[in-house]
């Protein structure tokens, strides 16, 4: 819109910087315009004929008017924004900061103050500089606090601070945001005089100018506005005389000089137009206690002030103690001094300010008593918390984003604007970080972008996950670069939303899918289903066919692989290879933690309905996705799937010899149960997500052992006790899992397991039983425990008899508890030979090519393995203090078998100790 330019030819002769020869050309710029000084600025230099443009990070200012030709909206903390802003521009009025009064600046955010303030200012200036810039004057917006505090200290004196004052005492300014304004007074003197385009420069250093229109409660005004709402407040509420009352922060003898807008304004135009290039003063030189601005506060309201009571709250902040500027330099060289006087300044300011109390207790948006106490007293998260503009790297990105929203409606079948549009984040790539939602989305959630359970974090991977839901996520390869936030820390506090991956996102897509049966679409959700991976070896090899699995049409998956060994070699090649991929989220333990915790945290980074847990070193069937997804129609309400874990066929003794000791067995119960399965290794296992709390018990070793079976227990449980089904077998749902270090014979990691699921007796009583006889484990810590005891006695006797008699027998100890530990083995090894060639030859069902005498072998083999697992359990159980549970049994079967197993083993336990107690009676007494 053109305007008339009116300006008084005077103007131009009292101007004598040369940027104003010719105003009606020239354009000014002033950052933060949208502020509360910046906006009346604003407002006087577009009433007095010059071209005004703002930039802001706020879009709109305090006045009801147009303020300025153009606002830019924008964040100075974003060197392009301020290279725009600057384009054609031959003033800068640098305004713009983080800040506020007490409530606002304070210790806790002084560092963050201090790095935006500056970087603002380095931003700007950088672009005023450059080759392409059209700036010949630049002000700066300095502060009072950049006097040392030690001239301030004492609230029963007045004070009269010079501009000279800051560099004839040590500097110490008021906190880190006076010393940002102090250095920045330096940067900006220096950094435009040695620049090739000698930009003048002017420094002003406010002095608590208040006014209509500035900050009256949000935590940022000053002692002016915080009384003068109060004040209003109290007249406005009709209180009792005995509740007239207003609260005052501090003992209210502190001293402070306060300059009223306008005259900050007028102060700030004879600045520009002056030769003064050192920074001054712009304030009041007459100071009152706050307690009598109260006073005034009090008169301006209209209430009689000796009715009414002062209450002074000590724990508020006060900063400095005393204040006031001293005018001289303004005075003789500016030849000003302000015009209005406290009084009429803070009856004006009082009128607007009453004015917008009526309106917010007319909307029913406060009461008058709510203002009469300042409730926002400590101001953080408006500091730290604000939109951030980053730079677009890739040309037509609107142009390509709004092809991609109509090419999700066209092979989705779904209306337009139904999905969710990422950015590719280079600083923090295959994460969503950045989503891009269409109208569509605002009319469905009433204009509401993300539930307000959302803080500061995971309302991208919200947005994205809900339209998976759909089909309709999708990533372009269209670049921004965030240097501010992104995968690690951030210059904010990162604030996760909690278990929004269950009812959040459930009601988030019961809302679409609920808008989209309106407009006369059903049937459009998609199966969502996580693969989780915990890798240690990161073999590539294995990890690449697991990441081209595919499911069907129905269906969408994720692939989360969580790396358990910070150092794996080949954690660089996975990142390069795959961490582009929106599907595919690769995190990396700080620590070597286990398959445990390295599950639990696939489980938190999972948003889907459905997981389905893979170890690293399997092979899944190309079709395992579609078979799970099959059975999972079939059975929704179910707390998991067990697939088949196959293994290769046992074509060696070792091999053979694990079967057959029992360790194996359940990796492919599937195939050989049906209805409810107790448990399934976590190799191949699917498992339903609900908001239940239940993970994998880290009590358990990190090695494995027991975790799997507590996991599924716990799950079957929480789904039948809320009316769902329990672990059912995905029998096509298939891999094969290799051979433990390619069939070489190691024991040690059967012990460990036992040592770590002997945990289950004491966990799970009631899925346990008495044994009738004591296991191999067992009976080695009675032949331990009598041989420690017989030695302790042989040797006291040693002290009584004669001691060469005595210790003749010594030798005699180890061989008596040798031949008990034979005879246990030898037992086993013939109990086991019976029971597989005789008794229970038509049960075994593996495939092997072992016969023979290797057949024999195997057998003996896996009397060894399952006594070795025997005896970790009862290490574990001693070591745990659990000496009450030996002979304790857990079954396996968690009791939907019935008491055929356990009688199983109590037979097997009752033959073995038999025929130990028969080789035990003729080998000692023959």
């Amino acid at each position: 819109m053109k305007r008339e330019k009116c300006v008084d030819p005077s103007l131009r002769v009292v101007w004598s910087a040369d940027w104003l020869s010719v105003p009606q050309d020239y354009k000014i710029l002033i950052t933060g315009g949208n502020g509360f000084i910046g906006s009346h600025l604003a407002n006087r230099l577009l009433t007095e004929g010059y071209f005004v443009r703002i930039l802001d990070i706020a879009p709109t200012s305090k006045f009801s008017g147009d303020i300025a030709d153009e606002v830019m909206v924008g964040n100075l903390c974003n060197p392009q924004d301020c290279v725009r802003a600057i384009h054609g521009v031959h003033a800068v009025f640098h305004l713009a900061a983080q800040m506020g009064g007490m409530g606002t600046i304070h210790s806790e955010n002084g560092s963050q103050i201090y790095r935006e303030n500056h970087e603002m200012t380095m931003n700007i200036l950088s672009a005023c500089t450059l080759n392409s810039s059209s700036v010949k004057m630049f002000f700066y917006a300095s502060s009072a606090c950049v006097y040392p505090e030690a001239l301030q200290g004492l609230d029963d004196q007045d004070v009269s601070l010079r501009e000279s004052d800051v560099i004839h005492h040590p500097v110490s300014p008021q906190g880190l945001y006076g010393l940002e304004k102090y250095s920045s007074e330096n940067l900006v003197s220096v950094y435009c005089d040695q620049n090739s385009h000698h930009i003048t420069v002017r420094i002003a250093r406010f002095h608590n100018v208040y006014g209509p229109r500035g900050s009256f409660m949000d935590g940022r005004e000053k002692a002016p506005a915080a009384l003068l709402r109060k004040a209003h407040a109290l007249a406005l509420s009709n209180p009792r005389p005995s509740e007239m009352s207003m609260e005052v922060w501090g003992s209210g003898m502190q001293r402070r000089s306060f300059l009223f807008i306008d005259d900050a304004i007028d102060a700030i135009i004879r600045l520009v137009r002056s030769d003064v290039d050192k920074p001054i003063n712009i304030g009041s030189d007459h100071s009152v206690t706050v307690d009598e601005l109260a006073l005034i506060a009090l008169q301006s309201a209209g209430l009689d002030a000796e009715h009414v009571t002062l209450i002074h709250n000590a724990k508020r902040e006060t900063g400095v103690a005393s204040r006031n500027a001293n005018n001289d330099l303004m005075k003789h060289q500016l030849h000003w001094e302000p015009l209005v006087s406290l009084g009429e300044g803070m009856n004006r300011t009082g009128e607007w300010i009453r004015g917008e109390i009526e309106s917010l207790v007319a909307r029913g948006a406060v009461t008058a008593s709510d203002l009469r106490v300042s409730r926002v007293t400590h101001l953080s998260s408006e500091v730290i918390t604000f939109a951030l503009l980053l730079p677009l790297l890739d040309e037509g990105w609107m142009r390509n984003i709004h092809q991609a929203f109509l090419n999700l409606a066209d092979e989705r079948h779904l209306p337009h604007g139904i999905g969710c549009v990422a950015f590719t984040d280079c600083s923090f790539p295959g994460m969503p970080t950045f989503p891009v939602l269409h109208r569509t989305h605002m009319d469905i959630f009433q204009g509401e972008v993300i539930p307000p359970i959302f803080i500061n974090q995971d309302g991208d991977p919200f947005l994205f996950q809900l339209y998976r839901r759909f089909g309709t996520s999708l990533m372009l390869s269209l670049r921004l670069t965030n240097s501010i936030g992104g995968e690690g820390d951030a210059r904010y506090i990162k604030q996760s939303a909690t278990n929004w991956t269950f009812d959040t996102l459930d009601n988030a897509t019961n809302a679409v899918e609920a808008w989209l049966r309106t407009e006369g679409f059903s049937d459009c959700r998609l199966l969502t289903i996580d693969v989780i991976i915990p890798s240690y070896r990161v073999d590539l090899r294995l990890i690449r066919p697991m990441l081209k699995l595919q499911c069907s049409s129905t269906a969408t998956t994720h692939f989360i692989i969580i790396i358990d060994d910070p150092c794996a070699r080949q954690t660089a090649a996975l990142l390069s290879e795959y961490s582009h991929r929106p599907d595919i989220r690769i995190r990396i333990n700080s620590q070597n933690s286990g398959a445990s915790t390295s599950r639990n945290r696939g489980l938190r980074e999972s948003a889907a309905e459905w997981v389905l847990f893979l170890d690293d070193d399997v092979q899944p069937s190309p079709d395992i996705l579609i078979r799970l997804e099959e059975v999972i129609r079939k059975h929704h309400n179910a707390a998991g799937f067990v697939g088949t874990s196959n293994f290769p066929p046992a074509d060696t003794i070792f091999t053979a010899a694990l079967h057959l000791s029992g360790v194996t067995y359940f990796w492919d119960i599937a195939t050989k149960w049906d209805g409810s399965i107790p448990w399934g290794v976590t190799a191949n296992l699917a498992s339903r997500r609900v908001n239940d709390g239940i993970s994998f018990d880290l009590d358990f070793p990190k090695t494995g052992g027991g975790e799997d079976i507590d996991y599924c227990i716990k799950r079957r449980e929480y789904s039948l006790k809320h009316g769902g089904e329990g672990l059912l077998p995905a029998r096509e749902a298939v891999v094969t899992h290799p051979w433990w270090l390619n069939g070489h014979r190691s024991y040690w990691r059967f012990v460990k397991w036992a040592h770590g699921d002997g945990a289950l007796v004491k966990k799970y009583p009631n899925l346990c039983y008495w044994d009738y006889a004591p296991n191999s484990g067992e009976l080695a810590l009675l032949i331990t425990i009598f041989a420690i005891i017989e030695t302790i006695t042989r040797l006291i006797k040693g002290f009584i008899v004669p001691r060469a008699q005595a210790f003749l027998w010594l030798p005699l100890l180890p061989l008596e508890a040798m031949k008990l530990a034979v005879i246990v083995i030898v037992a086993n090894l013939i109990h086991d030979l019976y029971r597989h060639l005789y008794r229970d030859a038509g049960q075994i069902c593996f495939r092997t090519s072992t016969q023979g005498v290797h057949w024999i072998l195997a057998i003996m083999e896996s009397t060894i393995i399952r006594m070795l697992s025997e005896l970790g359990r009862t290490v574990g159980m001693v070591e745990r203090g659990e000496w009450i549970l030996l002979m304790q049994r857990f079954d396996w079967f968690t009791n939907l078998a019935g008491t055929g197993p356990r009688m199983n083993e109590r037979k097997n336990s009752i033959q073995r100790f038999g025929l130990i107690l028969a080789m035990s009676y003729f080998w000692f007494a023959f």
